[in-house]
């Protein structure tokens, strides 16, 4: 179940964010392939780049890539802490006593966020 709500929780979020992804990759690119003062500066600052890829390439170009994100964010937290409750339900945080392992949680999840960025990552390469 909670690979399900927090996959659902991260893509609805991916759907406020990937805006400003997209902004920030059209900021990265500007320049690209040229020497610094060489390229023409398209967009000034945040303001301005939200209005011009809005203006220029229509509203919908702010979610370019959603689909992908999403499934990336899905799979990403969605197996993070999919994997750290099963962890918690076999009592591999918890000492017999009911008190928490410090250690043994840290080590869950390191390893519930290892096996979530080396599922998500190709994903991520496509978004």
């Amino acid at each position: 179940m909670e690979f399900v709500l927090g996959g659902t929780a991260a893509a609805g979020a991916a759907f406020f964010t990937n805006p400003l992804d997209v902004v920030k990759v059209r900021f990265q690119l500007q320049g690209e392939l040229k020497a610094k003062g060489l390229y023409t500066v398209h967009y000034k600052n945040l303001f301005h780049a939200f209005f011009q890829i809005a203006k220029h390439d229509g509203f919908l170009a702010l979610q370019k890539g959603l689909l992908p994100a999403s499934f990336h964010q899905v799979i990403l937290n969605g197996v993070r802490l999919g994997t750290y409750q099963v962890a918690e339900e076999r009592g591999w945080t918890i000492s017999p006593d009911g008190n928490v392992y410090i250690i043994n949680s840290i080590g869950v999840g390191l390893m519930a966020g290892a096996a979530g960025a080396f599922l998500g990552s190709p994903i991520l390469l496509v978004s």
